[in-house]
C-alpha cells in the first residue's frame, strides 16, 4: 500500500433522516484534495444528489433540500425546492450549524475578517487551534426576509436546538477562557428567556424533545479526566452510561462528525463508550437500553421516523459502514487487518502481528484522556502493509475504563503510563516471539511521551514525535489551553510561582535532552496552537546541539489536526516521511 492508496477511502457522516429517506455526506480525497457530496439512501439504493464535490451537512424539510456549499474562502447555505435551481440563503466564512424553525432559519456562523489588520488581545484565550486569532466569533444569525445577527459577543455560540416551541442555544459567554458552556432559552429575536444550566460545564452535545425535556452529555468542572454523564439540567438528574456517556475514541480518519444526542419522542439516543468500543444507547424514564452491538466505533447517527436507528460505524476491517435496516459498505474492496486485543492490568493493548522477524512500531495516543479503539486506523494499516508489526495501547489515563484509571497519570506524566507501555512491549514480545527492534511514535500527549521516553531511556531504535510537548513551562504562555491544561494535569496551583515553574520544568523533556541517544524525527503543523511549533523547535535544537540524528518537518497551513484532517497533500507526504524514517533505522 502506498500513501495515496492509504487515503483512498470513502467516509460517511452528517446522517439525516426524514420519513423513509436517509441523507448523508460522503467525504473522500481526490487528486490530493478533499471532495464531499450529498447522497440519499432510499430503499437500500444510494443516489448521488449533488455534484460539485464541495457539499456537506444536508437536511430535508417540506420537499426542500438544504446543505452547505464551500470553497477555500467561504461557506454558503443553499436550498433546493423540489426540482428548482439551487438558491443562496446566506454566505459566511464558516458555518457551524443551521436549523429550520418554521418559516425562520437560524445559523451559527462566523464572518470573514481582514487578517492584515492589527489585533488586540483582551482575554487570556485570544486564539484557538483551528481558528487562529479571534478576530470574529461564532454568532447566531436569523434568516427571515433578511439576514440579521441576533446573539453575539466576545464568546462563541456553539450549538442550537428547537422543538417547535422552545429555542435553545449553547454559549461560552460565562467562562470563555476555559471553554465551559451554558445553555439558554431565547426568543426568536435573541432575547434571553432563562438560563437552563445552573453553572457552567463541559458540554459535548445537547438536545430538546418534542415535550420540552432537555438533555446533554458532559461533566461539571474543567478536569479532563471527569467521567461524562447524561444530564437533564431542568430535572437535576445525572445518569452515567457504561464507563462514559460520551465517546473519546481517537481516529485518524478525515471525516469525524460532531457528537450528538437525538430525541425520538421522549426517548433519548446517544453514543456511549465502554473500554475501546462505542455503541448507541437510549434512555427512557431514566432506564438505559443498549441499541447496538458494534465491536468498533459509532461515528454518527440519526433516528428514522419509525424509530429505527440509522448510523455510521467503523471497525478494524472497515473504514465506514452505514447501517439502517441493512448494511451499506462504502469501501467494499477494502479490508483492514484486524488487531488482536488483549487485557493488560486495568487497560487494553492491541497488536497487529505481521511476522516475528518484523520490526515493531509502538503508538502512543494523545490526550492523555482519550483512547485507541477497535477501529480502522489509516496509519496503522499503512505501516502494517509496509512490513511492520503495530502495537498500540490504552495505558493509565485513557478513557473508557473508569474514573480511577483516567486519573492514574494525573500529576505523573511519564510514570505509570510509561511503565504500562514497557509492560505491553514485553507482553507481545514474549507472546509472539518477536526478534526485531521497537520504534515509538505519538502525537500531542503521545508526542510528549515520545520525547519523555527518549530522554529517559534508549529502549527504542528510533522515534517520531508529532505535534509534541517538550517544555511544559513555555507551553503555559504559547498554547491555547496550556495555561489551564498543564496546571491541572500536573496538579499545580500557580504556574508562575517558583514551585510551579520548578515542577513544570521537572516534567519537561527539554530538561533531559542531553540524555537522548535515540534518533528523533519531529513533525508539526505551522499553525498548531494546541502544542505550538516552538515546542518541537526547542527539542530539535537541543538534539542537534548534542549531535543526535534528528529532523524537523513543518507543514504550512496545518494545525493540531494535521494528521487527521490536515491538508491532504501534507497528510500523504507525512505518511511517506514516517515510513522513510522507520525504514532508515528499522529495516536491515
Amino acid at each position: 500500500m502506498n500513501s495515496q492508496e492509504a487515503y483512498s477511502i470513502n467516509l460517511a457522516g452528517d446522517i439525516y433522516s426524514y420519513g423513509n429517506r436517509i441523507f448523508y455526506t460522503v467525504k473522500t480525497i481526490e487528486n490530493k484534495k478533499y471532495a464531499s457530496y450529498i447522497m440519499e439512501l432510499l430503499d437500500d439504493e444510494p443516489k448521488k444528489l449533488t455534484f460539485g464535490n464541495s457539499e456537506r451537512l444536508p437536511s430535508f424539510i417540506d420537499e426542500t433540500l438544504y446543505y452547505i456549499k464551500y470553497d477555500d474562502k467561504s461557506e454558503t447555505l443553499i436550498k433546493i425546492e423540489k426540482n428548482s435551481e439551487p438558491q443562496t440563503i446566506a454566505v459566511f466564512k464558516k458555518i457551524k450549524k443551521y436549523i429550520i424553525a418554521g418559516d425562520l432559519i437560524f445559523i451559527i456562523a462566523v464572518e470573514d475578517a481582514d487578517p492584515k489588520e492589527p489585533f488586540v488581545a483582551e482575554k487570556i484565550k485570544y486564539r484557538f487551534n483551528g481558528t487562529g486569532l479571534f478576530r470574529k466569533r461564532y454568532s447566531l444569525y436569523k434568516v427571515d426576509k433578511n439576514l440579521s445577527k441576533v446573539y453575539s459577543g466576545n464568546f462563541d455560540v456553539e450549538d442550537i436546538a428547537y422543538n417547535g416551541k422552545r429555542l435553545l442555544i449553547q454559549t461560552t459567554e460565562n467562562h470563555d477562557d476555559y471553554g465551559l458552556s451554558d445553555i439558554y432559552e431565547i426568543d426568536f429575536n435573541g432575547n434571553k428567556i432563562k438560563r437552563i444550566t445552573e453553572k457552567s460545564l463541559v458540554i459535548h452535545g445537547f438536545n430538546i424533545s418534542e415535550s420540552g425535556r432537555i438533555a446533554l452529555s458532559g461533566h461539571y468542572d474543567l478536569d479532563p479526566w471527569k467521567i461524562n454523564y447524561i444530564i437533564f439540567p431542568e430535572e437535576k438528574k445525572e445518569i452515567r452510561v457504561e464507563n462514559d456517556s460520551y465517546d473519546s475514541i481517537l481516529t485518524d480518519m478525515f471525516f469525524t462528525p460532531p457528537y450528538k444526542l437525538k430525541f425520538y419522542r421522549d426517548r433519548l439516543y446517544f453514543i456511549g463508550q465502554n473500554k475501546s468500543t462505542s455503541n448507541l444507547y437510549s434512555l427512557f424514564n431514566y432506564s438505559i437500553k443498549k441499541e447496538t452491538e458494534i465491536d468498533g466505533k459509532i461515528m454518527d447517527f440519526d433516528i428514522s421516523e419509525d424509530g429505527i436507528p440509522v448510523f455510521v460505524y467503523t471497525d478494524n476491517e472497515h473504514p465506514s459502514i452505514i447501517k439502517y435496516k441493512n448494511e451499506f459498505d462504502l469501501n467494499e474492496n477494502i479490508k483492514g487487518y484486524k488487531a488482536q486485543r488483549m487485557l493488560l492490568d486495568s487497560g487494553e493493548i492491541f497488536f497487529m502481528f505481521r511476522d516475528e522477524n518484523a520490526p515493531t512500531i509502538v503508538f502512543i495516543h494523545g490526550g492523555p484522556q482519550t483512547a485507541y479503539g477497535n477501529i480502522y486506523y489509516i496509519e496503522f494499516q499503512y505501516l502494517y502493509s509496509n512490513g511492520y508489526n503495530i502495537l498500540f495501547t490504552n495505558p493509565p489515563g485513557s478513557t473508557g475504563y473508569g474514573k480511577d484509571y483516567e486519573t492514574e497519570c494525573v500529576g505523573d506524566w511519564g510514570g505509570k503510563d510509561f511503565e504500562y507501555i514497557k509492560k505491553a512491549m514485553e507482553t507481545v514480545k514474549e507472546k509472539y516471539k518477536l526478534k526485531n527492534d521497537f520504534a515509538v511514535t505519538g502525537g500531542s500527549y503521545g508526542g510528549f511521551m515520545t520525547n519523555w521516553i527518549v530522554s529517559h531511556s534508549d529502549i527504542f531504535k528510533c522515534a517520531i514525535s508529532e505535534r509534541s510537548i517538550s517544555n511544559m513551562l513555555s507551553m503555559i504562555g504559547t498554547s491555547d489551553i496550556g495555561f489551564w491544561f498543564n496546571t491541572l494535569q500536573l496538579k499545580i496551583d500557580d504556574p508562575y510561582s517558583p514551585d510551579g515553574m520548578k515542577k513544570l520544568m521537572e516534567y519537561s523533556p527539554i530538561t533531559y535532552v542531553k540524555n537522548v541517544k535515540t534518533p528523533v524525527l519531529l513533525i508539526t503543523g505551522e499553525e498548531d496552537y494546541r502544542c505550538p511549533i516552538e515546542q518541537a523547535e526547542q527539542f530539535f535544537v537541543g538534539l542537534k546541539l548534542n549531535n543526535i540524528d534528528s529532523e524537523l518537518i513543518r507543514y504550512p497551513g496545518d494545525n493540531h489536526e494535521h494528521a487527521r484532517s490536515g491538508i491532504p497533500s501534507n497528510m500523504i507526504d507525512r505518511l511517506e516521511k514516517k515510513l522513510q524514517w522507520f525504514n532508515k533505522y528499522m529495516k536491515k
